[in-house]
C-alpha cells in the first residue's frame, strides 16, 4: 500500500505554517477530522447536555487512536529518508508499538520494539499477538528505567545485522516532529467549533504518558486561538512524567515550528493543567475509578475503553461532569477502535505452533 502525502486543503496546520508543511511533507495514514459528538447517554444519566467527545478512535481503520497523527510525520521523514527498517519502544502491550509496526509495514517497513514488562491483561496479550503477526521484531527488558541502554544497543546491532541504521521513533511518537500531529489536531478541532459542530469546550480532558498528544493539542489550541483548558490526566511515573518534561517538550516543538520561517502567534488563553490524582498503583494497574469509568462508557456509550490510558482520563472527566463543573466538558478519545481480530487470530495461531 503506499500512502498518499496530504494535500494543504486536508490540514488546517498547512495553513498556519505552510513553509514547514511543505519541507516536511508528511503522509496521509488517517481519515481526517475526526468526529465530535455529543455524549447522550452519559449526559442523559449524569444530567448534563454539555458532554463531548473527540473520537480519535476513529482516525484509521488500519489502526487508529492518537498514534496515527503522529506517524504520518514521522514514517513521512522515515520514507524521504530511505528507511526501510523502524526501531521504536513501549511496554509489552504498547498501543504505539502497534500502530508502528502496522503502518510501517502498509508502507513496506518493518520494526524493532524495545518492550518492557507491564502487568498482563487481556489487551496486552492481544497487542502482543498481533504486533508479533504482523512481523515486529521484539527485544524484551526488565525495566522502563533501562530502556535508554537496551535502545542503543539494539539501534547498534539492528544496523550491523541490517547493513543501516533503522529510523528511531521515540516513545509514543513523542519527538517535536511527532508532536506536530497533534498541534494540527487542536487546530482541526478549531475549526469544527468554529463551523458549529461542538461549541467551544471549557476543559479537553486526555490521557497522559509520554506527553506528546497533550503537548500537541496544547499548542494546536494556542495557535488557534480557542480558549480552554486541557487537562492531562497522568498514566505514568511522575520521575517520566511531569511538568517540566511537558514544557520541555513544547519548547523544542515551537523551535521546530519556527524553524521554516513562518510568522505565528500562540495565544494564551489556553490552559495546561495537570492531573495526578488518577495513576492509582501505577502504570497499567486499574483503579477502582478507571474500572468504574471502562463500565459507564460501555453501557451508556456502547464505546470500549481500558485501563492503562483511556480509563483513568474518562474518570477524571466523569468526576469533573459530576461534581458540576463549568462546561461544555471534551473527553478526548485515544484508543484505536479499528478491527485488529485477524492480526491477533494469526498472532496466536504462531504461538501456537
Amino acid at each position: 500500500m503506499n500512502a498518499a502525502r496530504v494535500t494543504e486543503n486536508q490540514s488546517p496546520l498547512s495553513r498556519y505554517l505552510p513553509k514547514l508543511w511543505q519541507k516536511l511533507s508528511p503522509l496521509r495514514l488517517t481519515q481526517l477530522p475526526t468526529p465530535a459528538q455529543r455524549l447522550q447517554g452519559l449526559g442523559k444519566k449524569l444530567g448534563r447536555e454539555d458532554l463531548w467527545i473527540k473520537r480519535d478512535d476513529l482516525t484509521s481503520p488500519l489502526y487508529g487512536g492518537n498514534k496515527p497523527r503522529k506517524l504520518e510525520f514521522l514514517l513521512g521523514q522515515a520514507r524521504q529518508q530511505g528507511h526501510d527498517w523502524l526501531l521504536t519502544m513501549g511496554a509489552f502491550g504498547s498501543n504505539h508499538l502497534l500502530a508502528t509496526v502496522l503502518h510501517g509495514r502498509s508502507l513496506g517497513m518493518g520494526t524493532t520494539g524495545v518492550i518492557f514488562p507491564q502487568p498482563i491483561t487481556a489487551h496486552v496479550l492481544r497487542n502482543l499477538a498481533a504486533c508479533r503477526a504482523a512481523g515486529a521484531e521484539l527485544v524484551p527488558i526488565a525495566s522502563k528505567y533501562l530502556l535508554p541502554l537496551a535502545v542503543a544497543r539494539t539501534l547498534t546491532e539492528t544496523a550491523l545485522r541490517r547493513g543501516r541504521r533503522p529510523y528511531l521513533i521515540a516513545g509514543g511518537g513523542s519527538s517535536p516532529l511527532g508532536v506536530l500531529g497533534y498541534v494540527n489536531a487542536g487546530l482541526e478541532l478549531a475549526e469544527q467549533v468554529a463551523c458549529g459542530v461542538l461549541p467551544a469546550p471549557q476543559e479537553i480532558f486526555l490521557t497522559w504518558g509520554t506527553g506528546g498528544t497533550v503537548v500537541g493539542l496544547w499548542l494546536g489550541v494556542r495557535l488557534a486561538g480557542l480558549k480552554c483548558r486541557v487537562r492531562a490526566v497522568r498514566v505514568i511515573d511522575p520521575l517520566l512524567a511531569n511538568r517540566p518534561r511537558l514544557e520541555l517538550l513544547a519548547r523544542a516543538v515551537r523551535r521546530l515550528m519556527a524553524s521554516a520561517g513562518d510568522g505565528f502567534r500562540l495565544s494564551t488563553d489556553a490552559e495546561l493543567a495537570v492531573e495526578g490524582d488518577y495513576l492509582g498503583e501505577g502504570y497499567g494497574v486499574a483503579s477502582e475509578a478507571s474500572r468504574r469509568a471502562v463500565e459507564i462508557f460501555a453501557a451508556e456509550e456502547k464505546l470500549q475503553l481500558e485501563n492503562t490510558y483511556t480509563g483513568k482520563a474518562a474518570a477524571a472527566f466523569l468526576e469533573a461532569a459530576r461534581r458540576g463543573e463549568k462546561g461544555p466538558l471534551l473527553y478526548w478519545h485515544t484508543l484505536s477502535s479499528a478491527d485488529i481480530s485477524s492480526w491477533v487470530d494469526a498472532g496466536l495461531r504462531l504461538e501456537r505452533t
